[in-house]
């Protein structure tokens, strides 16, 4: 009996195993020559999102609350309308300099069109302006993600919260460069955190 009953799963293995790898959308010698053609590429698409992210603590919502009860409601309207796109600013303006610095083309911004998509999921920021981020390479058609790793940003020592934050964000986009120039050579980034 466990004879057969072995013999049963080892046939209906070997029928099913070869079937599912037919269906597997990329193998990793592929997605590492994907992630290799992103330098050809002439546009890809950055979101950076903050919905998630532990700011001081607190959830963005209550970041916001407490600045806002410290500073007046114009906080509010200052955060969404300055702060934010200032910051997103910094981060993609050191990113795109340094890609530049090392010879890639590609523009990198607000291109929903593009054929690729570099999602930057914020999820933690220290009192000091320490960034960490989720950086996910996808493909926009199949929205599958390709690569995923972990991005720090050292904050700033002196200055106001938003100078702090701002010095972590540029200080990422730069750890960013770096990371997508070693995708761009070996296919995969290198570090001590991923």
């Amino acid at each position: 009996m466990r004879k057969s009953l072995f013999l049963l799963f080892t046939v209906m293995f070997a029928i099913i195993a070869p079937t599912e790898s037919l269906y597997a959308q990329t193998s990793k010698k592929e997605t590492k020559e994907i992630l290799k053609s992103l330098q050809n590429e002439k546009e890809i698409n950055v979101r950076i999102d903050m919905t998630n992210a532990i700011i001081l603590g607190q959830s963005e919502t209550d970041f916001i609350y407490r600045e806002t009860s410290l500073y007046g409601d114009d906080w509010i309207e200052l955060w969404e309308n300055e702060y934010k796109p200032g910051i997103y600013d910094e981060f993609l303006g050191a990113f795109m300099s340094l890609m530049y610095d090392f010879g890639y083309n590609v523009r990198f911004g607000n291109f929903e069109n593009a054929k690729y998509q570099i999602r930057l999921d914020v999820m933690k920021i220290s009192g000091s302006g320490q960034t960490t981020m989720l950086a996910s390479i996808e493909d926009c058609k199949t929205g599958s993600v390709l690569y995923c790793f972990t991005i720090k940003g050292r904050g700033g020592q002196y200055g106001t919260r938003i100078n702090l934050i701002s010095d972590g964000f540029r200080r990422a986009g730069k750890e960013m460069a770096i990371r997508m120039n070693k995708i761009f050579i070996c296919g995969k980034a290198f570090s001590f955190w991923h």
